[in-house]
């Protein structure tokens, strides 16, 4: 499922789905070109850590799912996948 591009807005997080994989991502900055830069939610070390990356805001919308909390994870859902 994909997510609207006009309805990304910064500060959010969305739930994402790239390469087989789900990520929580934060919208940092939208740009007049069509750029999103964002923040990507990893584990290192025990720790939780923000990566920054930048797409295209059609290619981040088709990988968002639906807008989720920050700290979301599969475990608050009941999901222990």
């Amino acid at each position: 499922m994909s997510l609207p591009p006009e309805s990304i807005e910064v500060g959010k997080c969305y739930l994402t789905h790239v390469g087989g994989l789900s990520r929580v991502q934060r919208v940092v900055t939208l740009t007049p070109s069509g750029q999103v830069m964002i923040e990507v939610r990893r584990k290192l070390h025990h720790h939780t850590v923000w990566i920054p990356e930048e797409r295209s805001l059609r290619l981040f919308a088709v990988s968002a799912e639906c807008e989720v909390p920050c700290d979301w994870t599969p475990e608050a859902e009941g999901d222990n996948a």
